[in-house]
């Protein structure tokens, strides 16, 4: 009973925490599943942008946007790793496919008002009649005599206009897209703390807690994704500990190795385990910990020092 309740009181600190990446990968769902939404979304705002509809695409590749920041929410461990890059070469192609509409969209815009506005050729047009008045000469007689000079300045004007349009447009998408920057920065800079816990850490954080129940159903949720995951048995097998189910808690160890010999943190668990039930008998947990190190586990100096005494 004294060894149960140890176990119950310390479980996560004794365990071999935290799981590395490859044991991560091997419960969590493939990259490819999570950005299945996403794609999704970009493949039909793709379509939309083809087919003139600006308005409608630039929202769906919003909602994409959308899809992609709740992918790297959920996976904090990894969103940081290479295995997310296609998530951020995504947001980046995202990103620029919004400004690309947008921009076409402002330029669009203002060469709409550069055409429609007549004020500076009206203006024009009343100084020649009064001009021509003025000298008893009609106003045909007076563009004949010039030609297209007026019509040519005109044009000039019209372009210049445009063109001041189209950079105070471009100003003004430039200050967006510094803005939105400035926003992604203020976000990256979020604290950990308010990062959602993914469900490796949640079950760690529920079974130091001595919420038990909860820590079961994730690990029973994990475990149906994929029944020999490594880290969910590792996980599962912790859970038992922490319960003093000892005998459970070997049995679970036992299929994380058969299950995924060449990874060594069911092997350093089950050498923690044997230390926490006999301390006193050191040479079956020596064995555990000395494989764990020949399949590539790194130095863990608690197990050693716990070996040594």
């Amino acid at each position: 009973m004294a060894v149960a309740l140890a176990l119950a009181g310390s479980a996560a600190a004794s365990w071999y925490w935290p799981f590395g990446s490859s044991d991560d990968e091997s419960a969590a769902p493939r990259l490819s599943e999570l950005m299945e939404p996403a794609s999704l979304l970009i493949d039909e705002a793709s379509d939309l942008a083809a087919d003139g509809k600006t308005q409608e695409s630039v929202e769906k590749y919003r909602a994409a946007l959308e899809e992609l920041d709740r992918i790297e929410g959920e996976n904090p461990d990894r969103a940081a790793s290479q295995e997310f890059a296609t998530v951020r070469n995504k947001r980046a192609y995202v990103n620029a496919a919004i400004d690309s509409l947008l921009l076409g969209q402002v330029r669009e815009n203002a060469k709409a008002v550069a055409v429609s506005d007549t004020t500076e050729l009206e203006k024009r047009l009343a100084e020649e009649k009064k001009l021509a008045e003025e000298e008893n000469e009609p106003v045909e007689e007076k563009k004949s005599a010039e030609g297209q000079k007026p019509a040519r300045e005109g044009a000039k004007e019209d372009e210049a206009a445009e063109e001041k349009a189209q950079a105070s447009a471009g100003n003004a998408q430039s200050a967006s897209a510094e803005k939105k920057v400035q926003a992604s920065g203020n976000k990256a800079e979020l604290p950990v703390s308010e990062k959602p816990l993914s469900r490796r850490e949640q079950v760690i954080a529920d079974i130091d807690a001595g919420e038990f129940a909860a820590a079961e159903i994730l690990v029973n949720e994990m475990l149906i994704e994929k029944p020999n995951g490594a880290m969910a048995l590792n996980l599962k097998a912790s859970l038992e500990a922490a319960q003093g189910k000892i005998k459970d808690a070997e049995r679970t160890l036992d299929q994380a190795i058969m299950s995924n010999p060449r990874s060594h943190y069911a092997y350093y668990n089950m050498a923690s385990l044997l230390l926490q039930v006999a301390p006193a008998n050191k040479a079956a947990a020596r064995r555990y910990y000395e494989t764990g190190r020949a399949v590539g586990g790194p130095a863990d100096e608690q197990l050693e020092e716990s070996l040594r005494q």
